[in-house]
Formats: C-alpha cells, structure tokens, sequence
C-alpha cells in the first residue's frame, strides 16, 4: 500500500514536470527555436524515444526535468512566450485538476502551521502521498496544487527559474549591457540558491518531527 502511494506521488511529480517542459518544447518550436530533447529527471539516460523530431528521455535521477532548447538565439519578443509556456500550462492544468477534485479539501504540508507555507520536493512527496491515502479526489486536489505551486514559483525573477530568465530578456530587451545581465544572473542564482537550501533543511525538520511520515515508521 506505502509502495503504490510512492509510485502515485512520484506520477504526480513527473507529471507536473512533464506538462511544464513540453509546453516550452511546444512554445518553442512555435517561435523558431530547435528543441534537442524534452527530459525527465536527469543523469544517464535510461529511455530514449523520438516523437516528432525531438528526443524524449526518461533519466536515472527522477528529480525534475528540462527541455534542451536553443532559447538564448531567439530574440526577446520571441523568447518571452517560449519561458511563459511552461508556467502558464502548470497553472492551467492545476486549475483544471482542482475543478475536477470537486469538494475535496487541502492537503498540508508536513508540520504546517500556517495557511501559507514554502515547501520543497520532499514536502511535495509527503503531502502527496497522505493525498493519495485519503482517495483519489484528495489526489487530484493535491495534484492540482502541485502544479499551481510549480507555475507560480517558475515566474519569480531568480535564475535558474523561468521567472529569471524572463527579466534577463526583459533586461535585454530594454538595452541592458552584458554586464549589468550577467551581474543580475549571478546575484539572482546566488540568492536562489540560498533559498533552495533553506526549504531543503525545512523540509527535513518537517519530516523528520511529523509522526507517519517517512523515516518515521509505518503510518
């Protein structure tokens, strides 16, 4: 039962992954770009097949995913949707999952306390995994809330995320030099970077003092 909970939470994640790189693959393509492979997870590649002139990859490590497009040679008129697309088709898709989950509530975080907290793959995987526990409405919410989460955490302006990429070309667009575009790379990664750990910690505190949780013993 654990077992089918897992491989269900872990569907939901490369699903949301999924939807948010063939949409940029889509959007891409649309704009004149070249999309080498749509990927999901990284590390060796354990699948390979070409749909539609584009590898699609299944890899070793299933922690997210990435679409291998040529963005930077597109102009920024043109580059803007293509960075939009993956966002805006997680927000759309998580839209129409919470429709469909009907009635069904939240669930939380591991250890949540507020009605608005920041949490992490892992807290993702708990709280998908006690969605899916409660039936498959609860899953659809939680899927849906993955997903509003995943678009609307891809637009704030910090590289490597989609949001940061967007203001580098809004940036350029505007005439902004090389350096002042690198510099705005450089600080907005390192500050990415910093909050991506501290979620990390937090969710391990959350799931490490959340009873029924992984590492807990059995629910």
């Amino acid at each position: 039962m654990r077992g089918r909970r897992w491989l269900q939470a872990v569907g939901v994640l490369a699903g949301t992954v999924l939807v948010h790189e063939i949409a940029h693959a889509v959007a891409a393509r649309r704009a004149g770009g070249e999309v080498r492979e749509v990927g999901l997870g990284f590390g060796p590649p354990l699948a390979r097949r070409r749909v539609a002139d584009v590898d699609v990859t299944l890899r070793a490590i299933p922690l997210g995913g990435f679409a291998a497009i040529d963005v930077e040679r597109l102009p920024p008129a043109r580059r803007i949707p293509v960075l939009l697309a993956g966002p805006l088709a997680n927000v759309a898709v998580g839209l129409a999952l919470r429709l469909l989950a009907g009635r069904a509530g939240p669930t939380t975080l591991p250890g949540q306390t507020r009605r608005v907290e920041v949490g992490g793959m892992l807290a993702a995987l708990a709280m998908l995994t006690q969605a899916s526990a409660r039936g498959p409405a609860s899953l659809l919410r939680a899927a849906g809330d993955v997903n509003l989460s995943v678009g609307l955490a891809n637009l704030v302006p910090a590289v490597p995320l989609d949001g940061g990429h967007l203001a580098a070309a809004q940036l350029e667009a505007l005439g902004a030099g090389r350096g002042v575009i690198a510099a705005f790379r450089q600080v907005s990664a390192a500050l990415f970077v910093s909050f991506a750990l501290r979620v990390l910690l937090a969710d391990l505190a959350r799931l490490r003092g959340t009873p029924g949780e992984p590492g807990r013993g059995p629910a």
